[in-house]
């Protein structure tokens, strides 16, 4: 990036980007256990080949949400070659087990096997002419054969002994595991007579259809071991015809082919690109082009990439020279593919990197304008800012943040501010999009949806992270880096949800966002700032947030209620400095000691608190709640590889004995001791002259943050008081957090409910959380207004831990929750009392 850029900018022009800018790759998705030696891509589905190893499946990737979408099995050997019909309905595989396989790529169904009547060895390429209704193989004996569709017939029922003789004969360079199929599907072979045997003096490893000045129909270009180019005319129902040799000048094999603009581009063994003009038929360049074997061409756009065995992909100009050069692949580069949108290169370290390209620009860095990659842009530029609140060293970098935040806000076409939070704390963000015009007759204003969230995060072990922790980084799916999930991804979505809609003129009500920077640190200063602005907020009809998780991986939740929290720190201190056990042991009353037998008094052995009226205030199990566990723990016991996060609770027990444990971390208090710390220098012999333990207790309906904490007090000093000892006690509350519970049957909630069916296609799970966040029971009570928490994460997305994450399927899909939940909305009437 130019360091003239304003970093807020989420354009991705050239004019502001700047043309040196290093390209990056966007996202890596890994083919386990499996070089990737073979890619082909439509707009929407990404298709490699491994070496067969361990497996010969062609995997099938989603080229939204980057993740593994289906499995293709058949193939006895490795997949060489990737090929896909114009229309991108069938997939053509080559493979090391000498067959052709046809997949359709709608069904990803075998259709059919396609096998020689020679012993061929390894198949290392094949096109398909659309015009001619045939496919064109070039293989490792040499030849080059073809197959029409449009008059073959098929073999008679195949039988295992047909596979064992392919595989058996000729010594293949790209063995694979011994495995039948597990399908039987429409068998051909190809006749003698449809074989060109000795099509050149070298194994025929790559082949390319094209056009070629002054002929007629298309022409086939197989290059070969020997390093000779050869073009072929071809003839419906015909052989194939030598038109035409172009020699490469040196003795290397020609490995890739690609034709732009009237040009031949050649691949070769030892790095070079040979460069061909089509109407002349001379070799116009030799490019040094790479230090070790070019082994995929792919064109796209006005650009010509490169890969290579040195490990970098390269990008040239129309006029042969290179524009950039970057390596991201840990080995070889084996293959390439391109869609309209991406560059995907496939390398020996079993990885597949995407590289995104941008229309009319020379740069592979630049990225489309669709609205998923603005918005991911916007979370990349986000995400390396580290909002660590708490942090005075930090105190910089969040307010970048927060100044960030807000000039999304304003590009994205919203109003916004900063909002001051308290002395040497961290700003608030307002934003608000305006609904596009007055309601109808019979709502007489838009509704009004206030956001909350925070961008502030907690700090990150760059040591014990697998990805740098401030950089975001995208791996088979997912989205890493410290506050992806918790809480800049959501935001954003929810941001560009409401910007999205406001620019297809269907934002019907007025989305209003707070979004706080000290919501890590016990929300410092966040109350007191909303109440000397609450001018901004107290119409608001609906408040919607969305920090939490789903309960497990595959079902969508929706979040009902929230247990608060009462933290505090204990410190029981001596007169005396720290003292030498082996002086003073026995003689005197030791702070350490005494911290512990009051700690023993706070849990009996069955885990309940001994707080005396801890429980007495506790809102009874409804029928209503009770039932709504039974849809969770059916999950739980039917699924289990779904529900990860839970899998511990759910074993070894009964369904009632789960529904218990779910009921212990949701709706019932706890106390938890978290650490106990001493002073000095903590060595074998000193007794400390203070003690500390940190405390917390979590409360539920209908629990009294006051009662609680008046009670807790009252307790501890009164165990205290019960012991012999010449020190001191100091309680002190450091963060309360109210507790908050939703109505599942309100109108917002099963608005919500609608719009997460309506993009899931399936009824959520209701959830309680066992965690807190701090602002929102206060938010609902100081406004009159309704919350509802919609979680976009999965149960495994590791929020405060490292390597915190969010899959990219539910950040966007969670966006287009948001979108329906507007949509829901313009429907509902508001609420008397913010009229």
């Amino acid at each position: 990036m130019s360091s003239r850029q304003d970093p807020s900018s989420l354009s991705r022009s050239p004019s502001l980007s700047g043309l040196g800018t290093q390209s990056h790759c966007i996202h890596t998705m890994t083919q386990e256990e499996d070089s990737v030696l073979s890619l082909a891509a439509t707009e929407t589905l990404l298709f490699s080949g491994g070496q067969g190893a361990h497996r010969s499946d062609i995997h099938v990737w989603d080229l939204e949400h980057f993740q593994l979408k289906a499995n293709l099995r058949g193939h006895l050997g490795s997949i060489l070659c990737l090929t896909l019909r114009e229309d991108g309905k069938w997939l053509f595989s080559s493979s090391g087990d000498g067959t052709v396989r046809v997949w359709d790529t709608e069904t990803f169904n075998c259709l059919y096997h396609i096998h020689s009547s020679q012993d061929v060895g390894d198949v290392f390429s094949v096109v398909f002419s659309n015009s001619l209704n045939t496919m064109y193989i070039g293989c490792q004996n040499t030849s080059i054969q073809w197959f029409d569709f449009s008059d073959s017939k098929p073999d008679v029922p195949h039988s295992p002994n047909i596979t064992h003789t392919l595989r058996n004969h000729m010594p293949r360079f790209f063995e694979g595991a011994a495995r039948e199929p597990e399908e039987q599907v429409t068998r051909y072979s190809i006749p003698e007579s449809c074989i060109y045997q000795n099509s050149h003096f070298g194994y025929v490893y790559c082949l390319l259809l094209g056009k070629v000045p002054n002929e007629e129909g298309e022409i086939l270009f197989s290059g070969s071991g020997e390093g000779d180019i050869k073009l072929w005319k071809l003839h419906k129902g015909k052989p194939i015809e030598p038109l035409r040799t172009l020699k490469a000048g040196v003795d290397a094999s020609t490995l890739a082919l690609a034709l732009h603009d009237g040009f031949l581009f050649c691949g070769s063994q030892g790095g070079n690109i040979k460069v061909f003009d089509l109407e002349t038929f001379q070799l116009i360049r030799s490019l040094i082009a790479h230090e070790d074997d070019v082994l995929s061409l792919v064109v796209r756009g006005s650009q010509v990439y490169s890969a290579s065995a040195d490990g970098v992909v390269k990008q040239w100009s129309r006029g042969f020279e290179p524009l950039q050069a970057w390596r991201d692949h840990k080995g070889s580069v084996l293959s390439l593919a391109s869609t309209r949108t991406y560059l995907i290169s496939g390398g020996s370290d079993q990885f597949i990197k995407i590289w995104p390209i941008v229309k009319g620009n020379t740069q592979p860095e630049a990225v489309d304008t669709a609205a998923e990659d603005v918005m991911l842009y916007a979370l990349e530029k986000w995400i390396a800012m580290p909002t660590v609140s708490g942090v005075p060293s930090q105190l910089e970098e969040c307010r970048r943040g927060a100044k960030f935040l807000k000039a999304v806000l304003q590009q994205l076409g919203a109003e916004s501010r900063l909002i001051p939070g308290a002395p040497g704390q961290n700003p608030l963000v307002y934003g608000q999009f305006s609904a596009r015009s007055s309601k109808s007759e019979e709502c007489p204003r838009p509704l009004n949806v206030l956001v909350y969230g925070h961008y502030d995060v907690i700090a990150a072990d760059i040591k014990k992270w697998d990805h740098p922790p401030f950089k975001l980084t995208g791996h088979d799916g997912y989205l890493y880096g410290r506050g992806t999930s918790d809480n800049k991804g959501p935001i954003l979505a929810c941001i560009f949800a409401a910007s999205e809609l406001q620019e297809e003129q269907q934002l019907d009500v007025n989305v209003k966002f707070l979004i706080e920077g000290e919501e890590e640190n016990g929300s410092v200063g966040f109350f007191q700032a909303v109440e000397q602005n609450i001018e901004l907020f107290q119409e608001a009809d609906v408040i919607l947030l969305s920090n939490s998780y789903w309960l497990g991986e595959d079902i969508p939740c929706l979040t009902y209620g929230l247990r608060g929290v009462i933290h505090s720190t204990l410190t029981i201190s001596s007169k005396n400095v720290d003292l030498h056990s082996g002086v003073d042991g026995g003689a005197v009353s030791e702070p350490l000691i005494d911290m512990v037998k009051v700690l023993s008094e706070l849990v009996n052995s069955d885990r309940t608190a001994k707080i005396p009226g801890f429980y007495d205030c506790i809102r009874p199990l409804t029928s209503h709640e009770d039932a709504l566990y039974d849809p969770i723990v059916e999950d739980m016991f039917n699924n289990p590889s779904g529900q990860r996060h839970w899998d511990p609770l759910a074993t070894g027990v009964t369904k009632e004995e789960l529904k218990r444990k779910l009921m212990a971390r949701w709706r019932n208090p706890s106390l938890t001791i978290h650490q106990v710390d001493v002073s000095g220098p903590k060595n074998r012999t000193v007794i400390p002259r203070s003690a500390k333990a940190s405390v917390s207790m979590r409360i539920v309906p209908d629990q009294e943050v006051a009662d609680i904490t008046r009670s807790f007090e009252e307790y501890v000093r009164k165990v205290f008081g019960e012991l012999d000892t010449e020190n001191e006690i100091e309680i002190d509350i450091k963060v309360v957090a109210d507790w908050w519970l939703g109505d599942t049957e309100d109108r917002f909630f099963k608005a919500a409910e609608s719009a997460i069916e309506q993009e899931w296609g399936q009824k959520p799970l209701f959830i309680r959380e066992g965690g807190s966040v701090p602002a929102i029971r206060w938010l609902e009570k100081r406004l009159k207004a309704t919350a509802v928490h919609i979680p976009m994460g999965q149960s495994s997305d590791q929020a405060h831990l490292n390597n915190e994450r969010i899959r990219l399927h539910n950040l966007n899909s969670g966006k287009r929750v948001v979108k329906a939940f507007f949509r829901e909305l313009r429907s509902l009437e508001a609420t008397p009392q913010s009229q």
